[in-house]
């Protein structure tokens, strides 16, 4: 019996720490929109968290240009990307930048003025929202308050919705 209770209650954190899908954001970040300084795509130039547009929910996406997930991701979002006009979507990648620029033009993202895409070079936020996985979007909502973390297989249309 001793046993028994033992196996269930193994199975049960191994069960816990493999989880994918994370609902929270750790203890060591923020819950608000985080300052950071990313180099966007196409000309490098810098964007801030003062280069959002105010009173707008924002979406952060951690992810690799070279991630067949994150290509895959991508093409949805794209494909739905008319669910997202009323929304400020930034996308990050710590890769070269001229890898995060080709992305960016292969998925014609110049297209929509409400799509950045930037080189995280110092690695603010792999470091800021643990990610451990990607893609990884970080949800917050027009006042800056965090929402919502999804990451790996992320549902497009749960990633649309306000809660």
């Amino acid at each position: 019996m001793k046993y028994l209770h033992f196996t269930i209650g193994f199975l049960l954190l191994s069960y816990l720490s493999f989880s994918q899908n994370e609902t929270k954001v750790s203890d060591k970040t923020t819950t608000e929109l985080p300052s950071f300084k990313i180099f966007k795509a196409p000309d490098s130039t810098e964007f801030t968290k003062e280069s959002l547009a105010k009173n707008k929910r924002t979406i952060f996406i951690v992810f690799n240009p070279d991630c067949g997930h994150c290509q895959h991701f991508t093409k949805r979002l794209m494909d739905s990307i008319g669910i997202f006009k009323k929304t400020q979507i930034v996308m990050v990648s710590s890769v070269d930048y001229s890898d995060i620029k080709k992305f960016y033009t292969n998925y014609k993202m110049e297209d929509y003025p409400f799509i950045t895409v930037g080189r995280d070079g110092s690695y603010f936020f792999i470091t800021h929202f643990e990610v451990r996985q990607f893609p990884s979007a970080y949800v917050f909502n027009k006042k800056g308050k965090y929402l919502k973390k999804m990451v790996g297989d992320i549902d497009i249309i749960e990633l649309a919705k306000k809660k």
